[in-house]
């Protein structure tokens, strides 16, 4: 298979540090939440866990007999609530909501949280590639972002070409960052059969899984690039993955241990940051169980648009 991917992300310069949040570890939410299967609830807010990779909070809700149900709710990670201008403070115990959202494989009481009614009328959009939904049916309004400008005029002022803090513009419907890894690449026999007896339900998937490489990439949370002497750190909000571009060959001829990551060299090409990355571990590129072999290479190009608001990026994958 080789397949290369243009991913023109509309970035924007970030003012967010990387790795003060409490950050554990990630779960599939293919593999606990059924996206074809919505539920709505209306309850009152018992907890919230602000956190990333997922925000969880309960809700007490009331049934027709009168039984009060404790229904455990998660949803988006804080580092994309916080990307989208949307504060913390926005929802409290003791509010009465309305959600919907995915339902849970596992549980009756468990959903994965799409949009958000408050008291207030306001609807709040949780998710990356998720549309208003309470709005459609009323006159609620969208909760309104708030960025602190001060803040994002001095990271404009002190970037530093690919050297900053990037996150995407996760409200941007027509962001080709979603249309990345949709499936549609040129499969051997092999993987077209592998995917075909993909179960994201599958017992063996509902457990903490880490981003690999290249699918990390589509990941909505800020990412960092970091000089490091002579070698450039990528770095990750989630799950707090650091990766290493090693700007000069790696001479000591020892065998790399394959990782998530993978080992990546780079080099400059005029303003272009070129990357070849491999030692990668077999892991499934997205959602659909499209696999990926230890054998996979990848190239890819980093380069910052002529505005310097936007960070370009291509990629090509290559597994025999």
């Amino acid at each position: 298979m080789t397949f290369t991917s243009l991913r023109i992300i509309p970035l924007v310069i970030a003012c967010l540090a990387i790795g003060p949040e409490v950050s554990l570890a990630h779960h599939s939410v293919a593999g606990f939440f059924d996206e074809e299967k919505k539920a709505e609830i209306e309850g009152v807010v018992k907890k919230v866990h602000w956190r990333n990779p997922h925000t969880v909070f309960e809700v007490d809700v009331t049934s027709d007999t009168g039984e009060v149900v404790t229904w455990r709710i998660e949803s988006g990670a804080l580092g994309v609530l916080r990307s989208r201008g949307l504060a913390r403070e926005f929802m409290q115990p003791g509010e009465n909501i309305r959600i919907m959202g995915d339902s849970s494989l596992r549980s009756d009481n468990e959903m994965f949280a799409r949009n958000i009614l408050l008291p207030n009328g306001k609807e709040v959009v949780l998710t990356a590639g998720s549309f208003p939904y309470f709005t459609v049916e009323s006159d609620a309004d969208i909760l309104e972002a708030v960025y602190d400008e001060d803040l994002i005029a001095a990271a404009r002022k002190n970037a530093d070409g690919i050297f900053r803090v990037w996150s995407s513009n996760i409200d941007d419907r027509t962001s080709d960052r979603r249309k990345m890894f949709n499936g549609n690449y040129p499969l051997l026999p092999a993987a077209i059969a592998a995917r075909a007896n993909y179960d994201a339900g599958d017992q063996a998937l509902l457990g903490c899984t880490s981003w690999s490489m290249p699918r990390i990439m589509s990941n909505p949370l800020p990412m960092e690039f970091v000089k490091s002497g002579e070698n450039i750190l990528q770095r990750f909000e989630e799950d707090d993955n650091v990766r290493t571009i090693y700007m000069k060959s790696d001479s000591s001829g020892s065998p790399v241990e394959p990782s998530a990551l993978g080992y990546s060299t780079g080099r400059w090409e005029g303003e272009t940051l070129i990357v070849e990355t491999s030692g990668l571990i077999p892991d499934r590129i997205d959602n659909l169980g499209t696999p990926s072999s230890a054998e996979m290479r990848l190239t890819e190009h980093f380069s910052v648009s002529e505005n310097g608001n936007r960070l370009d990026y291509v990629l090509t994958m290559s597994d025999p």
